[in-house]
């Protein structure tokens, strides 16, 4: 059994891409872009912050220091507005979450998103006593796959990275396990693009949030 999970947020523990979606397709709207992205489309806007959302939606304009100025400052505050629209946990996730914390596993969220969205976002869906703590993004510092956050928590907590599991939906969170020393649990429901190759990667691959007690808790068949 680990001792902790260190969990993702965006397409891990909750469903947040409709309402990320409707902010950037509004902020490219206000500042005169005539882009819109379909929800198929907007997955591959995520998973690396809000600066590099902000860069995939701007495609061309990428490297345009203006219009990312322009298109950042408008998408923020719609963010901020628009991100519990539709935003909701997925499905099974809160009661297995509750179950491995029951059983004294330590529960962690570790986000690109900016830090303040992600405390708000992940209470209102799964209350104040679920994780430990909550971290996100506290801007100017490097996101994930850089393991800076991981590794200020472990510090903290007094944890080792042998003794947790990093479970997230992207190449991103296995590359972040990596680097921070820990194992991965890749989980299919989120955003990620599972292609084999990406499936080899990780420890564990679950489809469903009973699979992810069973990597945890270390039992029979994993």
């Amino acid at each position: 059994m680990v001792k902790a999970l260190f969990l993702d947020l965006d397409g891990t523990l909750l469903d947040t891409l409709p309402d990320i979606r409707s902010a950037i397709n509004d902020a490219l709207k206000e500042t005169g872009f005539a882009l819109q992205f379909s929800l198929k489309d907007a997955h591959n806007l995520i998973g690396d912050g809000a600066d590099m959302l902000v860069k995939r939606a701007l495609k061309e304009k990428a490297d345009d220091p203006k219009a990312f100025k322009a298109l950042k400052d408008a998408y923020m505050p719609l963010y901020k507005e628009y991100q519990d629209l539709h935003t909701k946990p997925f499905n099974g996730l809160p009661e297995t979450l509750k179950f491995l914390s029951e059983r004294g596993i330590k529960l962690f969220v570790a986000s690109n998103k900016p830090d303040a969205l992600a405390k708000a976002i992940v209470e209102a869906h799964y209350g104040k006593d679920t994780f430990v703590s909550i971290c996100g993004n506290m801007g100017g510092e490097p996101v994930k796959p850089n393991p800076i956050l991981i590794i200020r928590i472990l510090e903290i907590s007094g944890l080792r990275p042998q003794d947790c599991l990093c479970v997230g939906d992207s190449i991103i969170d296995v590359q972040t396990a990596k680097n921070a020393g820990m194992d991965s649990c890749l989980v299919t429901w989120g955003y990620g693009f599972y292609k084999p190759e990406l499936l080899k990667m990780p420890k564990y691959v679950v489809n469903k949030p009973k699979q992810l007690a069973q990597a945890a808790l270390g039992s029979d068949g994993w």
